[in-house]
């Protein structure tokens, strides 16, 4: 959890600091710079920056000044609150001399690459009371897999092969019951689902990676029956939304890593 908030005096200078640190990147003759600005602890930032002239012309600027991540961090952690917790997305203006922010602590942000994993090491970093975790991170959370795992390939280097592969994976668990399709995220991959767990596949020469949701009471019943079919399975299982690690079950056979 942040150990060093900023008082309403602090914030005021961190973001004239801001400003000043725009303005000097700006190119000639501008008139209005609106940078927007959103992070996460274990993701990059993902920011843009729009200029005009005094006519509402865009202008080319050379991109966001070197220094204004550091500040926007200090800026988000020093604001966070035991409940609210802290923004997601800043929208700051500048015209000459003057400026002003908005802090967006409720919407999504416009980040491709920030993940259901990034959010929740986000809300670990910054806690929320349950009734300020906006809805659209809810689901993002809910979704986060508490099980991954991988099955180890018995590789023959001579024949060129290894077992089992997918399509084995594949027939063998639809013949214990299950649901097998091709998962919709990844071209080539599998996704499986019973009554009590569902599973997707990722896999690579060496090792069939899993992930998904399992009822933790059936955590010992899944690496069982995995490794019931004669396959070398290990399995991480994890607290919901991200959470802590609560119990590892090792491969039963040496995996060669």
């Amino acid at each position: 959890m942040p150990t060093t908030p900023l008082d309403p005096t602090e914030q005021a200078e961190t973001c004239a600091e801001i400003g000043d640190v725009l303005a000097a990147g700006l190119p000639e003759g501008w008139a209005k710079a609106t940078l927007r600005w959103s992070d996460l602890v274990s993701s990059g930032s993902m920011a843009s920056l729009a200029v005009v002239d005094a006519d509402g012309a865009c202008l080319t600027a050379a991109g966001i000044p070197k220094g204004i991540d550091d500040l926007c961090r200090r800026l988000r952690a020093g604001m966070y609150h035991e409940d609210l917790g802290t923004w997601f997305t800043l929208a700051y203006t500048l015209v000459p001399d003057r400026y002003s922010v908005d802090y967006d602590y409720d919407g999504e942000p416009d980040a491709v690459s920030f993940t259901p994993e990034h959010y929740a090491q986000d809300l670990q970093y910054f806690p929320r009371a349950e009734e300020h975790v906006p809805n659209w991170l809810r689901r993002k959370l809910d979704g986060l897999p508490n099980v991954y795992g991988g099955v180890y390939l018995d590789v023959d280097a001579r024949e060129g092969t290894s077992t089992p592969s997918l399509g084995e994976v594949a027939e063998t668990l639809a013949a214990a019951g299950w649901d097998s399709r091709p998962d919709d995220r990844f071209r080539g991959e599998l996704a499986f689902s019973t009554d009590w767990a569902r599973l997707s596949t990722l896999s690579d020469p060496q090792l069939i990676r899993f992930a998904g949701q399992v009822e933790p009471q059936r955590w010992e019943e899944l690496h069982t029956l995995l490794n019931g079919f004669g396959w070398n399975v290990g399995m991480s299982c994890y607290e919901p939304r991200g959470g802590d690690l609560v119990r590892e079950f090792p491969p039963p056979r040496d995996t060669g890593r």
